[in-house]
């Protein structure tokens, strides 16, 4: 009996300890998930670019950035505790100014908060990071301090995604113009601006039905399928050879659109005239994540009988590239970009690596046998109204130097506007 009793309060004490380590195993899994371990945060390794209203996508294209600048952030580091990485700031041109701070923080729950520095351009902040599906969300704060900096990282709640890596094509003169040819039916009257997906057939019928009428596609190649008197004439197939080719697609649902009608498999559209605005190829790029996919911005100018060309309105538009181009989205900037501004600027690397050549500029002799020089970029900033403040040196003894650029045709003049040792 003294054996069963034993027995029983053996198997009494193994149930107890079994269900307390269960208890804590419990535990521990929800304090693992409360902590975020386990997740892998290697998909955040990268660089993010900042998320604008309005014009999203031409802001995340890369190659844009010597033009409209860009803000970004690079995690160089990140597992389940901890995260390294850099946030910057580049001013469009003609500027380039750029600040960059690095922070390194503690990961807990997906989410980071650390403190930078800005030696550059003398401020300091915070950085808090959120670790969302597709996307990091900032919150970043600057300490108040007199004077203010003339450039920095910004403040604010923002919401950074993945940048287009963008590289820019130089298309030959044959490639433009039959690239520009291809493109002239997509006048603003023809075709409204449409985003990656949402074309209609509605947009299609009134795309093709317009460019047959004007003669913006030579109607001759496609033989008896098509008539042409006071109204064009021509058959379904015809406006679905010329959606693939233009859209990649098919009319799902042939109908009457406007003043392109549809009967008995046939579509009319009256004969038109007159004169339109022309496409133009300012900048041609190519995704190189993906590459069959491009971007053109394309400018479209009027030209009347007694009127020089004029920009009418200016298009980002998507190509896929298969055995010619297929058009996957248009978009119309709202600030159309200067590119003849772009093409005569020049960037904020170019600047301080051409100063860096030029140790005439500073007017003192180096002691000891050194070199007088600009000898780091980091000591070189660009201020407002083209003005540089550099540090120099010798190895012994150092200065400032604040100076004043002007581009011309491609090459920088320096003006020396005050020097002084420390």
């Amino acid at each position: 009996m003294k054996k069963l009793i034993a027995i029983l309060a053996l198997l009494i004490a193994i149930s107890l300890v079994g269900g307390c380590s269960s208890n804590s195993n419990g535990e521990n899994q929800q304090n693992l998930e409360n902590t975020g371990a386990g997740e892998d945060y290697s998909m955040y390794i990268g660089d993010w670019r900042l998320k604008v209203q309005g014009d999203e996508e031409l802001y995340l294209l890369t190659s844009l950035e010597e033009y409209l600048g860009a803000t970004g952030i690079k995690i160089t580091e990140i597992n389940e505790t901890e995260v390294k990485g850099s946030i910057f700031s580049v001013q469009g041109a003609p500027g380039h100014r750029k600040a960059e701070v690095s922070f390194s923080g503690k990961l807990e729950n997906g989410k980071m908060i650390a403190a930078y520095q800005d030696e550059a351009w003398g401020y300091t902040g915070k950085i808090e990071l959120t670790f969302e599906k597709d996307r990091i969300a900032a919150a970043i704060t600057r300490d108040e301090v007199d004077p203010a900096p003339m450039w920095g990282i910004p403040e604010g709640d923002f919401t950074f995604v993945r940048p287009i890596k963008t590289e820019k094509v130089e298309l030959t003169n044959q490639e433009k113009e039959g690239l520009e040819n291809f493109l002239r039916p997509t006048i603003k009257d023809a075709i409204v601006p449409f985003s990656e997906g949402s074309l209609t057939d509605e947009s299609i019928i009134k795309f093709i039905g317009c460019s047959l009428a004007v003669g913006f596609i030579d109607a001759g190649e496609f033989g008896d399928r098509v008539e042409e008197g006071v109204d064009v004439v021509f058959d379904e197939s015809v406006m679905n050879d010329l959606a693939r080719r233009y859209f990649g697609v098919e009319v799902k649902n042939h109908k009457t659109v406007e003043i392109v009608t549809y009967e008995n498999g046939k579509y009319r559209v009256p004969a038109l005239g007159g004169v339109a605005e022309y496409p133009q190829i300012q900048l041609f790029l190519k995704d190189t994540e993906n590459k069959s996919v491009h971007y053109a911005i394309v400018d479209y100018l009027f030209e009347g009988p007694e009127q020089a060309a004029e920009l009418e309105y200016q298009y980002l538009m998507k190509l896929q590239k298969t055995d010619g181009y297929t058009i996957k989205a248009i978009k119309e900037i709202k600030d159309p970009i200067n590119m003849e501004l772009l093409l005569n600027s020049i960037s904020e690397n170019a600047i301080k690596e051409d100063l860096m050549a030029r140790n005439d500029l500073i007017p003192f002799e180096p002691v000891m046998g050194g070199t007088m020089g600009f000898y780091s970029k980091e000591d070189i900033h660009l201020l407002e109204d083209n003005k540089v403040l550099a540090y120099f040196e010798d190895g012994h003894i150092g200065g400032q130097m604040t100076l004043k650029y002007k581009i011309n045709d491609g090459d920088i003049e320096w003006t020396v506007l005050n020097a002084e040792l420390d």
